[in-house]
């Protein structure tokens, strides 16, 4: 099935981008410790790495339930699905507001020609990218809300 694929295409981006901002991290910080020698460049990958792993996991949490809940009064199933639409509602508006931020930022960042000081990196491809991801996670939470989705019950009571 696509979303399977696309799911695990974004946790494999997701945990890639952790694997490298780890690696860029260490070899930093030996760097500055044992040679005096920060990496030039690694402060620059190092917020892409972070923007890419939040933003690629950012879908699969909402799709998968996997943002924190806790439950302070037992309700009834009629007032669990209510809670379930107004947080898909909320997560929806919230993801909303972020994409239609990051689209504009990406607006301007290419109207400008913004890159990063050391790489060149295109700061509006990223901000692209974040917005393309923020959007997905506002349509899942839409699905959510709809009903499409039923959420999976947490076995720690956690999630879900």
């Amino acid at each position: 099935m696509a979303q399977g694929k696309i799911e695990r295409g974004l946790t494999a981006a997701g945990t890639l981008a952790l694997l490298a901002l780890m690696l860029i991290v260490f070899i930093d910080v030996l760097g500055r410790n044992l040679f005096n020698s920060p990496l030039l460049w690694g402060t620059e990958l190092a917020e892409v790495m972070l923007a890419l792993m939040v933003f690629a996991l950012y879908p699969v949490l909402a799709r998968r339930g996997g943002h924190i809940v806790v439950d302070l009064i037992p309700v009834a199933r009629a007032a669990r699905t209510a809670q379930r639409v107004l947080s898909g509602v909320v997560g929806a508006l919230l993801f909303g507001l972020l994409t239609w931020c990051c689209g504009r930022q990406a607006l301007r960042s290419a109207e400008f020609g913004d890159a990063s000081a050391l790489l060149g990196i295109p700061t509006a491809w990223v901000l692209w990218c974040m917005a393309g991801l923020a959007a997905l996670s506002a349509l899942i939470f839409v699905a959510h809300a709809l009903g499409v989705w039923r959420e999976e019950a947490s076995p720690t009571g956690l999630g879900g």
